[in-house]
């Protein structure tokens, strides 16, 4: 009969130098960390390892176009809430969007966003009553500007304004003109 020989299989977890313990110790430490870490992630939030929410993107700014395909893009359904004047902001870009920027929705939420109308008009002044730099100069504070002047034989004092065109009141664009009407004094006829 033969005898056999062992021949060590050439690995046993306490043979080794320090340094080979240490690093296998080391190794095994941050396996149980990183298996420790996912089950704890997936047993606290259960959707936040597979979740398809995004965060919703900033459109503020934006014109109408590029913030429905970027809503759009991820997912989000835009709906438009109307216009609101904006002295800064130009007409048709997104002056206001709700839910705000960053907020996270599942796909398929709304996003109400409200445009800017441009500049809200300006209200024709009431300068009836004032000479004509006076009045230049409440247009001016109004937002409006002076257009044609036009003289017509009436009133006692030359010079005063009896009415615009448009009427007082009337909105118009910030920096349309209006229209004047000044008189020219009393007309005076022939004896008796």
């Amino acid at each position: 009969m033969r005898t056999r020989r062992h021949t060590g299989s050439g690995f046993s977890f306490a043979a080794g130098t320090p340094a080979r313990r240490f690093a296998r110790d080391l190794g095994l430490v941050a396996l149980t960390f990183v298996v420790g870490y996912g089950v704890s992630a997936l047993w606290i939030s259960p959707g936040s390892l597979v979740s398809r929410d995004h965060a919703i993107p900033r459109v503020l700014g934006l014109p109408q176009a590029k913030a429905r395909a970027s809503l759009a893009g991820l997912g989000f359904r835009p709906r438009l809430d109307g216009e609101r004047p904006s002295d800064t902001s130009p007409r048709g870009t997104v002056v206001w969007q709700d839910p705000p920027p960053d907020m996270v929705l599942p796909p398929n939420s709304n996003v109400q966003l409200v445009l800017s109308g441009g500049p809200a008009p300006a209200a024709v002044p009431d300068v009836i009553g004032f000479e004509v730099p006076d009045a230049q100069k409440v247009f001016d504070a109004a937002g409006v500007k002076v257009g044609r002047v036009d003289t017509v034989q009436a009133g006692p004092e030359p010079g005063v304004v009896i009415a615009t065109r448009p009427a007082a009141g009337a909105g118009r664009p910030r920096g349309a003109a209006v229209d004047l009407v000044v008189s020219g004094g009393a007309r005076h006829g022939g004896g008796l």
